[in-house]
């Protein structure tokens, strides 16, 4: 391992203050928006800001330059960013993730990852192609593969794969990979309708052997004494990593919601009709606003709850039980839920023009329907796991166990 020698941190900065940088930075970036949705990438201008303004190193160790603020500050900077453009926040949110839970890691791959780049950015993909995965060798891995939806993947310095392994005839062992630039290639398969500018793309593995500290079970991940607590041992840390990620996903979506609210009020305000009446002065656009801006902060309501819940549990050392963590699920499911509705709503009272491309209101409502559209979100799934909960007839089985069963049948 590397001398294990801190970074000095050149500021310090609170989750409200990152949040006001992100703001700052808000009026460039949804000028680049249309860029971003014509490239199907986030643009390299709206990248470097981000990262010069290190809102990207909210979760991140503090030895290694990061704030190390509780889980949610980098959701916060998301939501910011999502009001203008929802890729680029879509990309912060996960991006700030990974910067989160890679201080869960094997602490020699944190220091490969940080040691010499602090402003080292990492993907990841959670979903892989049938017959994806790894096979012990030696001191490592060797994986073959594709992994999909891999978001912001063009910017990225390193990925991390969720891979299950396979040794002998038992269940595969689910771990997160870890690779560095060149050791993959990206397949160009990202053409969506909404959150065009994520670049979403695959990731591809020929054959790679990856050493062993680079490999990381999920069950530790997920485990409040993970291999990264020999390094870190702030609460923030001890979340598990696959049952709280949801929100890396749900608040950037709700960003969106919060940014077609704006851009519809704004297009509104000022517009007459063909009888040229004042539109704004409807009162069942009124209605509208008021029941979507409702339903927008009841979602971010139920996202400050659930903070509040985790950081408690945290600060406790405590495990959260398969209950908590199936009811946070539902939440964010529910806040896509509550943003999709606030957002469909305004949107089908602005006519044609509110179905044009050169609308930020129909970019932002397109964002939020495809954001909303995420594994992690979907209400049926949640919803469903949690109506068995309430009748007492789940079968005791964890986001893991589902996860390695699934992979077990491919």
């Amino acid at each position: 391992m590397p001398p294990d020698t801190a970074q000095t941190v050149t500021d310090s900065a609170t989750a409200e203050e990152l949040v006001a940088r992100a703001s700052a930075l808000g009026p460039a970036i949804f000028g680049r928006r249309q860029k971003a949705a014509t490239n199907r990438s986030v643009p390299a201008a709206s990248i470097a800001e981000i990262v010069d303004s290190k809102v990207l190193r909210a979760c991140m160790p503090e030895r290694f330059g990061g704030y190390e603020l509780p889980f949610g500050a980098h959701t916060d900077v998301a939501m910011e960013l999502a009001k203008h453009c929802g890729s680029t926040g879509w990309v912060s949110g996960i991006i700030g993730s990974h910067n989160w839970w890679l201080g869960k890691y094997d602490p020699d791959a944190q220091h490969e990852v940080w040691g010499d780049n602090p402003d080292a950015l990492v993907g990841a993909a959670f979903a892989s192609q049938p017959g994806s995965g790894g096979k012990p060798k030696d001191d490592g891995v060797i994986v073959s593969g594709t992994w999909m939806w891999c978001s912001g993947i063009d910017h990225c310095d390193w990925v991390s794969l969720m891979t299950p392994v396979f040794d002998g005839d038992g269940p595969p062992d689910l771990t997160m990979v870890l690779l560095k630039k060149g050791e993959y290639t990206i397949d160009d398969v990202w053409f969506s309708p909404g959150m065009r500018g994520t670049g979403s793309n695959n990731v591809v593995v020929d054959d790679l052997f990856v050493p062993a500290h680079r490999v990381t079970r999920v069950a530790e991940l997920n485990s409040k004494d993970s291999p990264g607590c020999k390094l870190n041992t702030s609460a923030v840390y001890k979340l598990p990593m696959l049952d709280v990620f949801g929100y890396s996903v749900a608040i950037p979506t709700l960003g969106c919601a919060k940014g077609t609210l704006d851009h519809f009020i704004n297009g509104m305000s000022g517009r007459k009709g063909q009888d040229k009446s004042k539109l704004a002065e409807l009162q069942s656009l009124q209605l509208r606003a008021a029941e979507s801006s409702a339903e927008i902060d009841a979602a971010h309501s139920i996202y400050r709850a659930d903070l509040a819940h985790m950081w408690a549990a945290a600060d406790d050392d405590r495990n959260l039980r398969p209950d908590e963590l199936l009811k946070f699920k539902r939440n964010c499911a529910y806040v896509a839920t509550l943003s999709k509705r606030a957002a469909s709503r305004v949107i089908e009272s602005m006519g044609a023009g509110g179905m044009n491309d050169s609308n930020p209101a129909h970019t932002s409502f397109s964002d939020t329907l495809s954001g909303a559209a995420h594994g992690a979100l979907s209400w049926d799934k949640n919803a469903t796991l949690w109506g068995k909960q309430l009748f007492g007839l789940n079968d005791g089985q964890t986001d893991l166990d589902r996860r390695t069963a699934a992979v077990a049948k491919d």
